[in-house]
Parts: structure tokens; C-alpha cells; sequence
């Protein structure tokens, strides 16, 4: 940047923002942010959203898609009713890990509230407060800072530790005239703001315990978590190949592996996870979950009993995360996981014939249980669930994006069925798993290449949570194509409600309170193009013929049976005294056949029942 007359600190801003990287600005403007609002405009794709929680998905799932380095997304907020408005897009990239970086208003720094005061400026809540349990850093700038330490802000979102970042700036220093003398002392030291701390050294000691316990094994798998990049492993998959360890993946982390790879294992896990590959784990001998959580989510409530035999080995770069207890481990690694994962794949030595083996217990097990189990009853007039969404992963190509929902029936439905393609690009939230998340991370993953298809598939409830946005797929012709299951509202509370609660309803569908939307006419007022899908034409073909047989945005209407059943599903006892006992997650409902449970518990008793 050159200074230039009228010059401001947020022009100075914009520019160090654009050598960083970004590219991409969601915001919703207000009088808070208007002076980085002017400063701004001069550097980036500016896109205005209506609401400011869709600017936080956006920007998270645009960076999630994009991985690169030179074409990043922020969001920029004003104060008060943006700041909170945003909390949960927020809480959901530092529950997943992700780079967001926001940017906000706040009113002039001699306006801020002191003490106990509540309130001093206009729209003003102490922002940095209220996101630092949720961020990995949060600060108000009340003068103008450096290139050096901005920087080095800015970049806290990054790897090691990955998550959101919130620099409030003050309406004053936003609008601060820059003279020669100041710009130049702003300016003056630039380099890397990371320095030596961005270097993860690994720790080849712990690495090579790694290398031993999986050597010694005869059931190994990888467990590989939305930590290591696509980038990564497209590089190493030749390296992966030769190891031949069987690999798994989870549900932010579903096109990491192709489903028609030999290396492919299945996808465990409590909501959304595959029966097979459940009964897998607990037979493994080894586990390696590299850049996996391991949360109760990932390893079911009764984690106690998750991968019974094996020994498990965490990496994942944060010492709390390795050290929470559960499940018990016999190594964590506190390092890089893509660095980790690349080491062992290269460096790593398994049997070929005690995997020639596992590999082929796998392949027994996965056909014995299929993906699609014919437990699960659709009513006539209705299009199958799972069979839908299998299809629907077919149907979309391998260079497209699946922008799913994050929470509810179509989000766990999917990771049970679907046939990932290589190449293919696959988003969500499921660590918060909001509600609302899907038609905002399609849009933000659509501006990454308006060249793309975007598919985006909901359920009616979570999608009513934030059809405002609607409005900037016609105003900016995304080809996002939407696919809403229509299931009456809330099924999987409505399941729950039936499961524990003698099946009363309470505000999950529109006889117990809950409203319904008229679909039709909610596409036709945004003057998108709008059709039901018949319960008859559900096939790859006639959804491939929906998603590619037109440009721009189009929805689709899946009639989706209100009782649907959603099996495999782990168990949940509630005691008279109101506790509540979890089946593992390789015992979920209903129970095998004998006969084919005695086939694929073949180093595990089989579970009673």
C-alpha cells in the first residue's frame, strides 16, 4: 500500500490483511464497522450477508474447502448485536479446529464501558470477553498496532492450534488519518510474525514407539480426523498404499478416503457411524487416530469399552486434548498430525500377510453388514432416506462439493451410506452440530470456484434456521443445487421423544407446536427455481439430471417419511433413579442375526441379545 490522502488505519489494515492471504470478505454492515467497512472495500471480494452467523460459516467453510494459502476468507462485524450475533459460528470453528478469523467493531475507546458498568457506548458489549472462551484469542485494539503484531494475531488462527480469532477495533482507531510519520512506523517490521514458534518439531522417539506398536500389530487401523488436509493426502496416498493399513475416517473427514479404495475400512462413530465398521474397531489391535478428537461423539458414551483390545495411539496437537482421560491411551503425540501421518506412511513397516488377512476380515465383515440395513421401514408415498443419500453422494461428480447439513437426520444419515468419490469435496460442522449451518457453508464454499457445483442437502427444520440467506443465491447466481428433506420438522427429536418419552411430542412437528413452511412458495418468493422429487425417481441418474441440467441455484423437495427409522443406532438405558446407561458402540439396535454375529465377532464375544 501507498499512503495516499484520507488515507485511514483500516486502508493500512486492508493491505496487511491481502499480503496475509485473504481474499474474501463476508460481512453485514453497521455503524460500528463502517470506517473498516471504507478501508477494506479497496482490497477484497466484498460479500454482504443478512445475518452474521452466516458471515462466521461462511468464511470457516470457505477456508475448510479452499486450503490455500493464498485465498482465505475473513468476516467483518460491528459491535453489540454483530458480536452476538456471530457467537455460534464462532463456537463451532473452535470446536472443529478451523481458521475464522473475525473482525469487529466496537465503539471509540473512550466510550468503553470500565468496572461493573454495563453499558457506556452505543450497541456496546465487551466483545473480547464474551469470545474468549471460545477463541483461541480475542483482543480489543485501542490504538493503532504494527504489521509485526497484527500479523502475529492474525496468524493465531493458524496451525498449531487452530481456531477463531476476534480483533475488535475501536471506531476511532479504525478511523485513524494516517500521516507519513505514522505509516512508516507501522510498517516498519514486517517478516514472519510466527518466527521460530510456527516450526512444530517432531518428536521421532515417540514416532518410532508408534512404528513398533503398529508393526507389532495384527489388526491395525488409522483413524484419520478433519486435522489432516486433503492436500496431504493426495501426496501421500501412493506411501498410504504401500503401508496398506486399513483406513477409517469420521464425519468431518469423509472425503479423505475414497469408498472404492481397498484401503477404505468404513467410518465409526456414535451419530452417523456404520454398524460394520464399529464392530471393526473393537476388534482392532491397534488404533491409530490421527487428528481425531476422540470425543464422545467419535467413541460413544459407554467409552469405556471403545477399542477394547487395541492400543490406542492419539496424535493430535494439544496436550489437553491427549491428556482428558478418555478413552485410556497407550501413547499420545502431541505434533502436526499431517507431519505424523506422513512419517509413518513412509517410514512405517506392517506384515503383508497378517494384513492380507485383516483386510480380508474386513471385507467379510462390511458385506455382512451392509450400509444400507433392511431394518429400516419407509411408508409408502415416501423417498427411502438412506437409499436417497446414497445416491445422492453417487450422483454428484468427482471435482463438486457436498455442503451437508450438521446436525439432525440427513447430517447422520449421510456418513452411514455414502459413496465418496475421489476428488470429491465434503463440508460440515458436526463438532457443535447446530442447526441452520448448511445452506451458509454452501455458499461460502461456492465463492471458492463459481466454477463448482455445490450440493447442498437439509433437513426443513434445520434449513428454516437460516433460509434468509436464500437472497444471495439468486442475487449472486450461486450453482448451489438444494436438496431439503421434508420430514414435517424436527424428526430426530421426534425419535427420541418416541424412544424414552412414550412418544408425546413437544414442539417437533406442527401438531405439537412446531411451524411448517410452505416450501413451495419460500423459493418462488426468492425467485428460485423450486420442484418435489417423486418417490418413484430417486435413482443416480435422475438426480445427476437435477444437479448438472441447469446452471445457477435450484431446490429440490424429498418428501422424507416422518417416522422414518434411523438403524443402526446405540442404545440408551434410563434407570429409575433417572441415570442413563450407553451400550458400546459395537452393540447398537436392533441385535444381529446369531449367524452373522458369531461371522464378524470373530475376535470379540458377541453382544447378549
Amino acid at each position: 500500500m501507498k499512503l495516499q490522502p484520507g488515507n485511514t488505519y483500516s486502508h493500512l489494515l486492508g493491505s496487511w490483511l491481502s499480503e496475509l492471504g485473504y481474499t474474501h470478505c463476508f460481512f453485514v454492515a453497521g455503524g460500528g464497522c463502517m470506517g473498516l467497512l471504507e478501508g477494506f472495500r479497496h482490497y477484497f471480494e466484498m460479500v454482504p450477508v443478512v445475518h452474521e452467523v452466516t458471515a462466521g460459516i461462511c468464511a470457516e467453510h470457505f477456508n475448510e474447502v479452499s486450503q490455500a494459502e493464498n485465498k482465505k476468507a475473513f468476516c467483518l462485524i460491528t459491535t453489540g448485536p454483530g458480536l452476538t450475533n456471530i457467537l455460534t459460528a464462532v463456537a463451532s470453528a473452535y470446536c472443529e479446529r478451523r481458521e475464522l478469523l473475525v473482525i469487529a467493531g466496537q465503539v471509540k475507546s473512550g466510550d468503553r464501558k470500565s468496572g461493573t458498568l454495563r453499558q457506556r457506548g452505543v450497541q456496546e458489549v465487551d466483545g473480547a470477553n464474551i469470545v474468549q472462551p471460545v477463541s483461541v484469542h480475542s483482543q480489543c485494539l485501542t490504538k493503532p498496532i504494527n504489521y509485526s503484531e497484527f500479523s502475529r494475531l492474525v496468524q493465531l488462527s493458524k496451525m498449531p492450534h487452530p481456531g477463531p480469532v476476534l480483533i475488535e477495533i475501536c471506531l476511532d482507531v479504525q478511523n485513524k488519518q494516517l500521516d507519513e510519520q505514522l505509516f512508516l512506523s507501522l510498517n516498519h517490521e514486517k517478516g514472519d510474525a510466527f518466527g521460530q514458534d510456527k516450526k512444530i518439531v517432531l518428536p521421532d522417539s515417540e514416532l518410532t514407539k508408534v512404528l513398533e506398536i503398529l508393526s507389532a500389530s495384527y489388526r491395525p487401523l488409522i483413524l484419520i480426523g478433519g486435522l489432516v488436509s486433503r492436500k496431504l493426502l493426495k501426496n501421500l496416498w501412493p506411501h498410504l498404499e504401500q503401508l496398506g493399513v486399513p483406513l477409517m475416517t469420521v464425519s468431518s473427514s469423509i472425503d479423505r478416503v475414497p469408498s472404492d479404495s481397498f484401503l477404505y475400512a468404513g467410518r465409526p462413530g456414535t451419530w452417523g457411524g456404520q454398524r460394520s465398521a464399529n464392530i471393526l474397531v473393537a476388534q482392532c489391535d491397534c488404533l491409530i487416530a490421527c487428528g481425531v478428537q476422540l470425543d464422545l461423539q467419535q467413541t460413544g458414551f459407554n467409552w469405556q469399552k471403545y477399542a477394547p483390545m487395541a492400543n490406542i495411539v492419539q496424535i493430535y496437537p494439544d496436550t489437553t486434548e491427549l491428556e482428558k482421560g478418555h478413552p485410556e491411551l497407550a501413547l499420545g503425540i502431541n505434533c502436526s498430525p499431517d507431519k505424523a501421518l506422513t512419517y509413518l506412511a513412509k517410514e512405517g513397516v506392517v506384515d503383508g500377510v497378517k494384513l492380507k488377512e485383516w483386510h480380508s476380515f474386513i471385507a467379510k465383515t462390511r458385506n455382512l453388514i451392509p450400509d444400507i440395513e433392511t431394518c429400516n421401514e419407509t411408508a409408502s408415498g415416501f423417498v427411502p432416506l438412506f437409499d436417497f443419500l446414497q445416491n445422492l453422494s453417487a450422483a454428484v461428480s468427482s471435482n463438486d462439493i457436498i455442503a451437508s447439513a450438521s446436525s439432525g437426520g440427513a447430517f447422520t444419515g449421510y456418513p452411514q451410506v455414502a459413496r465418496v468419490k475421489k476428488g470429491q469435496i465434503h463440508s460440515c460442522s458436526p463438532a457443535l452440530a447446530s442447526m441452520g449451518f448448511g445452506l451458509a457453508a454452501a455458499i461460502g464454499a461456492a465463492f471458492t470456484d463459481r466454477q463448482k457445483t455445490v450440493v447442498h442437502f437439509e433437513g426443513d427444520g434445520g434449513f428454516a434456521q437460516n433460509l434468509q440467506e436464500l437472497a444471495l443465491l439468486k442475487h449472486h447466481n450461486l450453482n448451489i443445487k438444494i436438496f431439503i428433506m421434508c420430514n414435517g420438522g424436527y424428526a430426530s427429536i421426534r425419535l427420541t421423544q418416541m424412544r424414552y418419552f412414550g412418544g408425546v411430542h413437544v414442539g417437533c412437528n406442527e401438531q405439537s407446536g412446531l411451524p411448517v413452511f410452505d416450501w413451495a412458495k419460500i423459493f418462488e418468493a426468492f425467485h428460485i427455481p423450486v420442484s418435489k422429487i417423486d418417490s418413484a425417481h430417486h435413482d443416480i441418474d435422475d438426480l445427476s439430471l437435477l444437479i448438472y441440467g441447469s446452471k445457477g441455484p435450484a431446490a429440490f423437495l424429498v418428501p422424507i417419511d416422518p417416522e422414518q427409522t434411523n438403524y443402526p443406532s446405540v442404545y440408551t438405558k434410563i434407570n429409575e433413579d433417572g441415570s442413563l446407561v450407553s451400550s458400546p458402540l459395537y452393540d447398537q439396535q436392533p441385535p444381529l442375526s446369531r449367524e452373522i454375529a458369531d461371522s464378524v465377532f470373530r475376535h470379540l464375544p458377541p453382544p447378549e441379545g
